[in-house]
């Protein structure tokens, strides 16, 4: 009988395939008991009893008595005697330490207790806790209270910000200084003196925090999400291990890898169910969590009178979807290198007990979300969750926790897909950590999908703590070199090795296009016409988020230019501008775009590597960095346009370095073209004439491009493959 070749399938019915896989693998898992006892018995059994301990032992630290007692440390006796005189003119009494107060006129006890003691050391004191407040006078003169002089006193009043009853104190301290100046004010007048200030007792405060020591307790701010958290990762456990491990240890793995699924769908259908039954249980736990406050009042003394709100609920959610992304795909990578249930288990416990290290650090209270821990997995979303809950997230640091963990999420999931993509699967034998290490035996024309995003799970962090670190050096000629060191090893030598790993022939991307010279000519017209659309982009940005260039950003600038000036120009523009867009294209246009290309559509490579660009130029330590994400982006698509319009990364370099290069010597000759009323605010639109032929030089120039240039038929015709 002649072979005949059977028809491949069409999408439509792989969706439909992959659906039913999906549906399946989901009522499986939600059938055991196991899931179900974790998906809602363990919250209806834990917040009770977390609700319990919180009233027990912190909201004491949050509720009222009667009687108040506030501790304040002076300097000295004699300070001390004048500054309870200037307290007791206000209203408020003082006693020392060793003293009962007196009853008030009716015979109750007082509401406040102010205790005074001698502390040379105020600060101390405060870091210590052994005072609430701390009170000195600044530049003493002459201690004495008469109405009969003029008085000039300033006051300088300690506390923590860290402490709510030391901020408390500090309140009611300014309250009765502010009554005794009025009375004093009031008395001074009536002699009708003209040399009296208008306010002789001006208060000051300083907030004093021990930044090394921190306050030493956990604050219930950052508790609730890490508990969250760890409930979800919990909920995640147990599906992983038996869709996987589990599968393999029954013998029922084999028989869905040979379905007509691809593997790579066979792993998308597990990761599915996982990260749903992740969700349910973060749903679960969230909506326990809330009912539990709300009921027992401890959202009120937590969050205020209204409590919790539903837009913090819903962001808490989605920082869980988020992590649960991330997480399940790090399970499925650990079980998927299990034989069995028992050895999946044993992989996890190191794992678990790992993952608890940044958790447990978040809670304390001086570790603040900044720096390296902005890209610390599990750390960066507790302590986003503490900042959502306190109301005080900071739009930038939140971006970066959020594209820092869909990064490892999609690393992560690339990793399962490959060690589920190797034969060990298909075959029964033992998978392990050497097939994520395994190089091809043939070579590759462009990366794969898995080592793209593995680059930029690997480059991203790197590059934002060799960025931020770069900020703090001193010396302009050091920032150049270590700026060029910098983008050297995180876009160059990061992807040359995993290039070199996966046997990447990374020729193909740098060879010349077809019309070079009509292609570049475009490139460069391009290239030095794009900066009127970004400055543009800019101004818009600021003026939608009300954005004003601080003074202190403005004088940096300017002692930044004025440094660049000391070195030759054509030294500036090769640092500054000629080597980051070098190693820039060859990342973003060269290794992202190829490995997306390979896998996706050409939209989707121009529009991911855009978005991947926008975002490393969003993270820089810049006041305008915010409002350079739509800019940046913009370029990127036009860089990636080209790309992929050439076929090579060539004209997009080209491109790259004259933009980079005319924005860096507008910097450099600044005081020349100011000399001749040349220039350009950042802060203002630019002129009609001015936008209109930027946008026409843009236009020929990518008409050129467009003309001369076409696609590869490599990259048309790429294979598709995410191993």
């Amino acid at each position: 009988m002649p072979y005949t070749e059977l028809p491949a399938p069409n999408p439509h019915e792989r969706l439909t395939r992959l659906g039913r896989l999906t549906l399946k693998e989901l009522r499986e898992i939600l059938r055991d008991r196991r899931t179900i006892v974790t998906l809602v018995l363990m919250p209806l059994l834990l917040y009770p009893l977390l609700t319990i301990a919180f009233q027990q032992f912190f909201v004491a630290q949050l509720s009222t008595v009667e009687t108040q007692r506030l501790t304040i440390g002076f300097r000295d006796r004699q300070e001390g005697h004048y500054l309870s005189q200037v307290l007791d003119l206000g209203g408020l009494g003082v006693v020392d330490v060793d003293q009962e107060p007196p009853p008030m006129a009716d015979g109750s006890a007082p509401k406040v207790i102010v205790e005074a003691g001698v502390r040379p050391e105020l600060e101390f004191g405060l870091k210590e806790y052994d005072i609430h407040v701390g009170l000195r006078l600044i530049d003493p003169q002459r201690l004495q209270f008469d109405p009969q002089t003029d008085l000039a006193v300033d006051v300088e009043v300690l506390c923590r910000d860290d402490w709510r009853e030391s901020l408390d104190a500090a309140a009611l301290i300014e309250k009765h200084l502010r009554a005794a100046s009025d009375k004093f004010l009031a008395a001074r007048l009536s002699k009708l003196g003209v040399t009296q200030r208008a306010v002789p007792i001006e208060t000051r405060r300083r907030v004093v925090v021990d930044a090394e020591a921190g306050s030493g307790s956990i604050q219930i701010m950052a508790v609730i999400p890490f508990i969250l958290i760890l409930m979800t990762v919990t909920g995640a456990v147990y599906p992983a291990i038996d869709l996987t491990a589990g599968e393999r240890e029954r013998g029922t793995l084999e028989i869905l890898v040979a379905a007509p699924i691809p593997r790579v769908g066979v792993l998308f259908a597990k990761y599915v169910a996982v990260l749903t039954v992740a969700l349910l249980t973060a749903a679960a736990n969230l909506l326990t969590m809330t009912i539990t406050l709300s009921v027992s009042g401890l959202g009120r003394l937590l969050f205020g009178e209204h409590g919790i709100s539903p837009g913090v609920i819903a962001a808490v959610f989605g920082l869980l979807l988020l992590f649960a992304a991330f997480f399940s795909a790090v399970l499925l990578v650990i079980t998927s290198c299990a034989r069995s249930f028992k050895e999946a288990q044993a992989y996890l416990i190191p794992l678990m007990l790992v993952s608890l290290a940044p958790g447990m650090l978040s809670l304390l209270p001086h570790v603040k979300l900044s720096g390296l821990l902005l890209v610390t997995p599990l750390a960066n979303i507790v302590l986003l969750g503490r900042e959502l809950l306190a109301l005080k997230a900071d739009g930038t640091s939140a971006l970066i926790v959020v594209g820092s963990t869909v990064l490892y999420a999609g690393a992560a999931l690339a990793l399962a897909a490959r060690i589920f993509g190797a034969e060990s699967v298909l075959y029964s034998s033992q998978p392990g950590w050497s097939d994520l290490f395994r190089r091809p035996k043939l070579p590759q024309p462009v990366p794969t999908l898995t080592a793209g995003v593995l680059g930029l799970a690997v480059i991203f962090p790197l590059y934002f703590f060799l960025i931020n670190l770069l900020g703090t050096r001193v010396g302009i000629g050091r920032q150049l070199l270590w700026g060029a060191l910098v983008m050297a090893v995180v876009f160059g030598a990061v992807p040359l090795a995993i290039c070199w790993m996966r046997r990447v022939q990374i020729q193909r991307s740098f060879r010349l296009p077809d019309r070079a010279l009509v292609v570049f000519a475009g490139a460069v017209l391009v290239g030095l016409s794009l900066w009127t659309i970004d400055h543009e982009l800019v101004v818009l940005s600021q003026r939608l988020r009300h954005v004003t260039l601080r003074v202190d950003f403005l004088e940096k600038i300017t002692a930044f230019a004025a440094g660049l000036r000391l070195f030759p120009a054509a030294i500036v523009v090769l640092a500054v501008a000629v080597i980051p867009a070098l190693f820039e294209e060859a990342f973003f246009r060269g290794f992202l775009f190829g490995a997306l290309r390979r896998s996706t559509t050409a939209r989707t490579a121009i529009i991911g590597s855009a978005l991947a660009f926008g975002f490393f130029h969003a993270i820089t330590p810049n006041p305008l960095a915010a409002e350079r994400l739509l800019s940046s982006t913009l370029t990127g698509i036009v860089l990636g346009w080209v790309r992929w319009r050439t076929g090579s990364v060539l004209p997009g370099l080209l491109l790259h370095a004259c933009h980079n290069g005319l924005l860096v010597l507008l910097m450099y000759f600044e005081p020349e073209l100011t000399a001749r009323n040349i220039g350009v605010s950042s802060d203002v639109h630019l002129s009609t004439a001015w936008s209109i032929a930027g946008v026409a030089s843009v236009a020929v120039g990518a008409a050129l491009i467009a003309i001369a240039g076409r696609p590869a038929e490599a990259d048309v015709e790429a294979p598709l493959s995410i191993q």
